[in-house]
């Protein structure tokens, strides 16, 4: 990182300056594949940087925290505490030396004259503290071999000589969790070693060493250095914090402390004075590494640090990376209803792709462990532009499956050698659903139907919520896996009452567990049932029927799943369309045990009556809706009904405390979380499920109200999909978001965006192209590899009537919905060939 790399930066940064509003929160595009962030008053953006699943989240408050699946390397802090890794740089004064954060954290109270950028990249972020002589700035990102890197650096803007330090302190967490108790605290250690290097050691599980090299470089001249590994000794005394340090004040350290444990928290901390020249530069380069063995961790503090061939790798990474997005690339021309403009939209693409790879590939998803149908969900999306890496992560995942078929909730990555594979069991029914679409979806897209001969392994694990699994040594197929998948599945249909899909514990809408409970003895639960994950079955169904038909020699489990499938078309046609005295129809959410109540019902247990989005949402995704196309109206009625400024909500009626037999959703806040609101990722189902009824122009208007960049008060990262928007003026709630990154919304998406807004669908025999009747934008243009063939659909308006073009297929089909009239074409496998190009012009 030289010094003209950051006055051109810091060039860039100040001429987007002005354009920050285009994003919510101070925020803008600069450049390719980069985002601006100034200061905002509420909330904060953030963004990953990962190798190998250990991840470095560099946050815009200038927060910064690290993980790797359920080891914590750097806390994440808590509402109004201070830093665990900050950076300084002072400014030489008659009375001493005034501090500059340069990250923005722990800054000086009513500190003047320092102008903040932070510009995020795909492999590093960049935060820059400007003041009117020296620019201090720091880059922040994760190497190839896993190791953290900082490089902090000061530059003199004037013609004389300036005196400076630059600064840091690290505080290192080190545990298999997320935060730690006084007694651990106890087994913390912390050294010095003889050539500058720090070591910071944590006892847990076992033995965690980070080790902490640096090297100097610039044309700046060390004129002075102290340091210490006590907290309080960096900070001046105990009561003080970061802001107001006495050290920071002073530019040096008066009580340092080679070695510390147990008396006080150990630290790697240093100031570093140095004279500037004219135009001159200074530079401190940090690298990091965490190593379990003490001999490890002796051999590398001795290791140098070859910042040369950091700046080389950052460079081929990223180009990397840009290249690996290109697979998929979506470009909007000319939007039409000025919501944003076209350029915005596709770069705020590009960043839902990098979440959604992040997801995917990723060690840990909103905490420290792996949810099943998250990763699943993710991989789904991003198969579609890094095939490789997609495969990879499928089947990793897929030996965390229990012998029984039944897929954990969620599930940790373990150290290598480790035995212990922490897992939550809970008996969320739809785990597997999630699984076999995804794998239907990749075969669809890649027709590599190798994966399905690849072996994986199986868990076993006490029958607990939180516990630790275990490899049973068992190898079997990924088909057979999918097959005991679909065994797990087929036994918890209701043979009972209803033929439909049990909820058990719960679905996707986590929250909307109370359905599986019953009162009988002897039995773990009812006979309750969601009609969404019934209606994903359903499809699963269809599609591992088509898969086995292929794949030869299981006929007899593909007459089973046909009968079943019979079954729950039959149980759906009978209980989850209610019909009131008066003949209105509605689709219901599910029902409890022995259909003793039902939810999102005319009635439900609260004596409400209410709409529920997801439902409604699955009836048109799953095509079940089309045996009675009339269903239209009262999925329209429904999604009227869930209608909000932020999108499509849950459910339109909130429940409260009174809602018996719904599960924990009743002490959710209303406006909040699943209990009616505009939950994101559930929104774009509902948006999806617009266009498949034909409604294609309600549904970009939808989209437009759930993508951030159209809400300046949201309040986590403005460049990617959020959770959620809250809303509730009880609270002083309105649109503030509820979590970031870690979100399906991102995903759900891009793949709407392929297989609706575009209408690009491949299937295991060929490729439906489907354009919907709207387009948002005066032109567009999607690129993507379906199997072997580079597939193009160019869109253009202008013409006066549609007309579709396709260029590349040795043969097609041509057909007209019946339902919503649109024009679908198919394309078989034998008439692909190297290049598909299809033109849309209306």
């Amino acid at each position: 990182m030289t010094k003209e790399f950051i006055l051109e930066l810091l060039k860039e940064a100040e001429d987007a300056a002005p354009r920050a509003g285009e994003l919510p929160g101070g925020a803008c595009f600069i450049g390719n594949d980069k985002v601006l962030c100034l200061d905002r008053e509420r909330g904060e953006s953030r963004y990953p940087y990962s190798e190998d699943g250990l991840v470095l989240w560099v946050r815009s408050t200038g927060y910064i925290d690290a993980c790797e699946s359920v080891f914590t390397i750097f806390k994440t802090s808590n509402f109004g505490e201070g830093p665990h890794v900050a950076f300084f740089g002072g400014l030489k004064r008659d009375d001493g030396y005034f501090p500059v954060s340069v990250t923005g954290a722990a800054r000086q109270l009513f500190e003047q004259g320092v102008k903040r950028y932070i510009v995020y990249t795909l492999k590093c972020a960049y935060c820059i503290a400007d003041t009117p002589d020296v620019t201090f700035a720091l880059r922040a990102a994760v190497d190839k071999k896993k190791h953290i890197r900082f490089t902090l650096s000061a530059v003199n803007k004037t013609d004389g000589e300036k005196e400076i330090y630059l600064a840091s302190f690290i505080e290192a967490m080190l545990r298999y969790s997320e935060n730690e108790t006084f007694w651990q605290r106890m087994t913390k250690y912390g050294k010095r070693c003889d050539g500058g290097s720090f070591i910071l050691t944590s006892k847990n599980r076992a033995t965690d060493h980070l080790v902490i090299n640096r090297a100097l470089c610039g044309d700046g001249k060390l004129t002075g250095g102290s340091y210490t590994t006590a907290r309080n000794s960096f900070l001046g005394g105990s009561g003080r914090s970061l802001e107001n340090s006495i050290p920071l004040r002073d530019g040096y350290i008066k009580r340092q402390a080679d070695s510390t444990t147990t008396t006080d928290l150990p630290v790697a901390a240093e100031i570093l004075q140095a004279a500037l020249p004219p135009h001159g530069d200074f530079t401190v380069d940090l690298e990091l590494c965490v190593c379990s063995s003490e001999k490890a961790a002796e051999a590398l503090s001795h290791a140098s640090v070859d910042s040369a061939a950091l700046d080389e790798e950052l460079a081929a990474s990223e180009a990397r990376e840009s290249s690996d997005y290109d697979n998929l690339k979506i470009e909007y021309e000319g939007w039409k209803d000025g919501a944003f403009g076209a350029d915005t939209f596709n770069r705020f693409l590009r960043c839902v792709q990098k979440q959604t790879s992040f997801c995917a590939h990723g060690k840990n998803y909103a905490g420290a462990y792996l949810g099943i149908r998250d990763v699943f969900q993710q991989l789904e999306g991003a198969l579609m532009w890094q095939r490789e890496l997609s495969r990879e992560k499928m089947l990793a995942a897929m030996n965390y499956i229990l012998a029984s078929g039944r897929p954990p909730r969620m599930f940790s990555i373990p150290k290598p050698g480790a035995e212990a594979i922490p897992v939550d069991l809970e008996k969320y029914i739809d785990q597997g659903v999630w699984i076999i679409s995804t794998f239907y979806t990749y075969l669809s897209f890649t027709g590599d139907f190798s994966v399905l001969d690849e072996v994986c392994g199986y868990i076993d694990a006490p029958d607990e919520a939180w516990c630790d699994a275990h490899d049973t040594g068992e190898r079997t197929t990924v088909l057979e896996h999918l097959i005991r998948i679909m065994e797990f599945l087929l036994s918890n249909i209701d043979t009972e009452y209803t033929g439909c899909l049990k909820v058990l514990f719960g679905d996707w809408n986590d929250a909307v567990d109370g359905l599986g409970k019953t009162d009988d003895d002897g039995r773990e639960f009812g006979t309750g049932v969601t009609v969404m994950a019934t209606l994903q079955f359903r499809q699963n169904l269809a599609e591992m029927s088509e898969i086995l038909s292929i794949v030869g020699g299981h006929d007899d489990l593909i007459e089973r799943c046909a009968a079943v499938r019979e079954g729950i078309e039959r149980g759906l046609e009978k209980y989850a369309i209610e019909v009131a005295p008066d003949g209105r129809r509605r689709i219901v959410h599910g029902w409890g045990d022995k259909v003793s109540y039902k939810v999102g019902s005319f009635c439900d247990p609260d004596g409400k009556s209410r709409h529920s989005l997801t439902p409604n949402s699955f009836f048109a995704i799953s095509g079940f809706w089309r045996y009675d196309p009339t269903l239209k109206r009262e999925m329209t009625e429904c999604f009227d009904a869930v209608s909000s400024k932020y999108g499509l909500k849950t459910f339109d009626v909130p429940f409260g405390p009174d809602a018996e037999g719904v599960g924990r959703i009743r002490n959710i806040v209303p406006g909040t979380y699943e209990n009616a609101c505009a939950y994101a990722h559930g929104s774009l189902f509902g948006t999806m499920a617009l266009f498949e009824i034909g409604e294609s122009e309600r549904a970009w208007r939808e989209i437009e109200k759930t993508v951030v960049i159209t809400h300046e008060n949201a309040t986590m990262t403005s460049f990617v999909m959020p959770n959620s928007y809250c809303e509730n003026p009880d609270y002083g709630m309105d649109g503030e978001s509820l979590g970031d990154w870690h979100t399906g919304s991102g995903c759900v998406l891009i793949k709407e965006i392929v297989k609706y807004a575009f209408g690009i669908y491949p299937t295991l025999s060929g490729i439906v192209i489907r354009p919907p009747r709207y387009f948002p934008a005066h032109g567009g243009r999607i690129s993507l590899r379906i199997k072997d063939t580079d597939v193009t659909l160019t869109y253009s308006d202008g013409a006066g009537e549609r007309h579709v073009a396709i260029d590349g297929a040795k043969d097609f089909e041509r057909s007209v919905d019946p339902v919503t009239g649109d024009e679908v074409f198919f394309i078989p496998n034998g008439s692909l060939t190297s290049r598909l190009d299809i033109s849309v012009t209306d």
